[in-house]
């Protein structure tokens, strides 16, 4: 494995097993086989992980992989969100962690969503339940998390269902036009017949009146935020739903929390970290070749997809404990391509020759050519 990563992160080009193996000792068999067996990549990653750094909230997300050829393992018509429509490739669905303090994310799980599930969730078996079905299985290693962000496309009531039986809360997205309904809190009056009421009419979004104030957004003043405890009889739950309004354009988006005693600040800054992972994402695109694996079996697929993400966290970690990076994902590339370049020249040269390659005056290689931050 340290082989793997030390290649992955020196390589120039695609990361193919063709040419990981030009800068390994190993050859490209080697690597066909090594991708195909098992490694426990959450144990891996939960190490990055020090609990007592701050306030850690859950994430569940997943990204389109573009990927061909008749004989791949899950292809199917996946949601692309560069493109705006579903298109034929892969789909990775990932588990993470996000910091709340230092706004540091950590990926800490990847599937790869199967085909032929059905998209809505009335259809038996659906995406909904595999990803419901990989957050249960991470469950154990994330005890200290207790709330969950995703996007609307989450907001199920089977997902609330499981989180609320886990003791943990799903803070997520719903539709502009969802059906909510205010509670009925009045008193039963002497002499009444029958079961109390339990709504007070229909919730209409352009009438706040009604609403909590809670005040301006903290990052974006433009912001304002209200806040109600709403019974939502899709979801067959009270949820507390948080308004979101913006006064530049006067529309507004609608969160909800299953924690009816959470505060409503809260639920906003915690959503709005959700896009977090979406660098993550684009840093194992455009860096660790998630979207180059040369495999098409379902277990080299695995390993690579989860290799592309985890090697980003080690990536990350590296960014924040040398500050010469600038905390640019390119220099600490270009860095190990040049380490490695370094170690292959003074490999040719006489056993009795000696250098210290992390010197800044060692031929100054490791630096050369850095692109600035």
């Amino acid at each position: 494995m340290v082989e793997v990563f030390s290649v992955l992160f020196c390589r120039q080009g695609k990361a193919t097993f063709e040419n990981l193996a030009r800068y390994s000792k190993y050859n490209e068999l080697t690597f066909r086989r090594g991708f195909s067996k098992y490694f426990d990549w959450l144990g891996f990653n939960v190490q990055f992980i020090d609990w007592s750094s701050g306030v850690f909230i859950g994430v569940v997300d997943c990204s389109f992989v573009g990927k061909s050829g008749k004989k791949t393992y899950g292809l199917d018509k996946f949601w692309s969100g560069s493109v705006g429509k579903a298109v034929k490739g892969l789909e990775v669905s990932v588990v993470g962690c996000i910091n709340v303090n230092l706004k540091q994310t950590f990926v800490l799980e990847a599937s790869q969503t199967p085909a032929g599930l059905a998209t809505k969730d009335e259809k038996g078996y659906s995406r909904v339940d595999f990803y419901m079905e990989q957050w249960l299985d991470c469950l154990p290693s994330l005890a200290p998390i207790v709330y969950f962000v995703a996007d609307g496309f989450y907001a199920k009531e089977k997902m609330f269902s499981a989180f609320q039986k886990a003791g943990k809360h799903l803070i997520t997205k719903l539709r502009l036009d969802a059906a909510l309904y205010y509670l009925w809190d009045e008193p039963r009056k002497k002499g009444q017949r029958g079961p109390s009421r339990k709504y007070a009419g229909k919730v209409s979004f352009s009438q706040v009146s009604s609403w909590q104030y809670v005040g301006q957004d903290q990052k974006y003043p433009y912001l304002e935020v209200y806040s109600q405890r709403l019974y939502s009889k899709h979801y067959q739950r009270t949820l507390l739903v948080v308004l979101v309004r913006n006064t530049k354009t006067n529309q507004y988006i609608l969160l909800a929390s299953a924690d009816l005693t959470q505060n409503a600040r809260q639920i906003v800054e915690y959503y709005q970290l959700r896009f977090q992972p979406e660098f993550i994402f684009r840093d194992a695109k455009q860096f660790m070749g998630l979207t180059q694996c040369q495999a098409r079996d379902q277990d080299k697929l695995d390993f690579h997809l989860n290799l592309s993400l985890s090697a980003v966290n080690l990536a990350r970690v590296a960014l924040q404990e040398d500050k010469s990076y600038a905390n640019s994902m390119n220099a600490f590339i270009r860095r190990q391509t040049n380490l490695h370049i370094a170690r292959l020249i003074y490999e040719q040269l006489s056993p009795a020759t000696s250098f210290d390659l992390m010197q800044d005056n060692s031929l100054n290689l490791q630096f050369w050519p850095n692109k600035a931050a």
